[in-house]
């Protein structure tokens, strides 16, 4: 193989990684991994971040929730905590539920964090937006993971077991748990969410985490098919191009 063809590769493959980290990175949502049913329910049992309700004429349309943290530190929950396209407002108060709290995370890469519905007889439900955030000990914000490009819908929530230890786990793809690792070796470790669900008739819904501390658990997200297909693409379309510029060349 000549030494031009090599660079030739060379330069294609760096090409196609830089438009595949660049895609990945244009839908900075958190990533779906799938179902998770562990053994196990109720608010007692788990790590629970967020847990919202609408209530009266709102149950059934969209409820939202947020929890996080203000400068000088002092953990708040609802509109003022809010990060993204989260409005906040529904989320129960402290003296029913004191279950809307910031958590102190230590790996990024194996973090999850566990969507987990109460619809009558499974019920479908949406998951309109979540947004994951790091903050310091000071209340400052050093890393979002971002709206999500599209709701998620949920045709039927008919596997879970009630509240706590099961529903629709969340991480970060590999380039945001870097970000978000270099945050949290940068003091920014405690963890808040904000979120609005939609077609929620039941409830409560709680967003609750696991494996902060690097558990292992559940398999790196892999990135998402749309993903893939543009960087294949993008290496077709990118190798054809330096092939016929070298062809024109000899």
């Amino acid at each position: 193989m000549c030494v031009r063809t090599i660079k030739l590769m060379l330069f294609v493959l760096a090409c196609a990684t830089v438009m595949f980290f660049g895609a990945t990175r244009a839908s900075a949502d958190a990533v779906l991994v799938g179902p998770v049913n562990m053994s196990g329910t109720g608010f007692g049992n788990v790590n629970t971040l967020l847990t919202v309700q609408a209530l009266g004429q709102g149950m059934g349309s969209t409820e939202s929730g947020c929890v996080g943290l203000k400068p000088p530190g002092t953990q708040i929950y609802g509109p003022k905590a809010c990060q993204g396209d989260n409005a906040g407002g529904d989320e129960k108060p402290p003296d029913q539920f004191p279950h809307n709290q910031v958590l102190q995370v230590s790996d990024a890469f194996t973090m999850a964090v566990v969507f987990n519905v109460d619809q009558p007889a499974g019920g479908s439900i949406t998951l309109d937006n979540m947004v994951l955030v790091l903050y310091n000990a000071q209340g400052k914000v050093g890393f979002t993971s971002g709206n999500f490009a599209a709701s998620m819908n949920f045709a039927s929530t008919s596997f879970e077991t009630g509240i706590g230890k099961s529903g629709w786990e969340f991480m970060l793809d590999s380039t945001q748990a870097a970000e978000a690792q270099a945050a949290i070796n940068a003091g920014f470790d405690l963890l808040g969410v904000s979120a609005t669900i939609s077609g929620a008739s039941g409830g409560p819904e709680t967003f609750f985490l696991i494996n902060p501390n690097g558990d292992t658990h559940s398999p790196a997200p892999t990135p998402e098919p749309g993903t893939l297909l543009l960087f294949g693409m993008g290496l077709i379309l990118t190798g054809s191009a330096l092939r016929r510029k070298e062809a024109k060349t000899e």
